[in-house]
């Protein structure tokens, strides 16, 4: 595996799947954009300082090699153009996941990080939400997640359906939590991640929460 700096805490992680995913046939062209809403303690102090909402696109297209490719992206409104951005190449055949990036522009700084891998499981945030939508776990599954160099085991647990906001209505989601997993010898994961799928055959993301060190990034889906 190749490695460069790293971005921006929250959202650099990737969950390695331990079950074999189907080929992919959804979601091959899509583009959802969200409303980002910054909270938590140490997030509702730093909207003192700094925009605590902006905007989102997760888009999914084909590349010319006829790979899949799917990015996270998170605008600010301010006007030094802030942005990060989070993405990883996958092969449609099996699902895997052949390259991982993220990339910010924060306050006068920008860095890059990319990863190539020869694993067959693993998977970054946006391939993992492309994952969660196709094989929607009816039980918890015992996974790992690569954040900023360093794995830690983590476990997805689905949650009891829930209603979100989608617009001036409400919606029927599928919950799956992400959360950290002790185990003797390794490091503890104490990052928490949810995401919210549609309760249909789309099983689209209307929101996906990202948590570390008290600060708390909502996406929520803009119709």
């Amino acid at each position: 595996m190749r490695s460069q700096a790293t971005p921006w805490m929250l959202l650099g992680a990737t969950l390695l799947p331990l079950v074999a995913a189907p080929p992919l046939a959804a979601h091959e062209s899509e583009t959802l954009r969200y409303r980002w809403v910054l909270g938590g303690f140490f997030g509702t102090v730093a909207r003192v300082f700094l925009p605590g909402r902006g905007d989102g696109v997760l888009a999914t297209r084909r590349t010319v090699e006829g790979g899949l490719e799917v990015e996270l992206d998170i605008t600010s409104p301010a006007a030094q153009g802030e942005f990060w951005r989070y993405g990883a190449q996958i092969d449609p055949a099996d699902g895997r996941t052949l390259k991982a990036w993220s990339t910010y522009k924060y306050r006068g700084k920008t860095d890059f990080k990319e990863s190539e891998f020869d694993e067959e499981s693993v998977i970054d945030i946006a391939s993992g939400i492309t994952l969660l939508r196709r094989l929607q776990p009816a039980a918890p599954v015992d996974l790992r997640i690569w954040n900023d160099g360093k794995i830690y085991p983590v476990t997805i647990f689905p949650r009891e359906h829930a209603m979100r906001s989608l617009g001036d209505r409400q919606v029927a989601a599928r919950h799956y939590a992400v959360r950290g997993r002790r185990v003797p010898g390794e490091r503890v994961w104490k990052g928490r991640l949810d995401i919210y799928l549609a309760a249909d055959a789309a099983a689209t993301p209307v929101e996906i929460s990202l948590e570390r060190k008290m600060a708390r990034v909502r996406l929520l889906l803009a119709e």
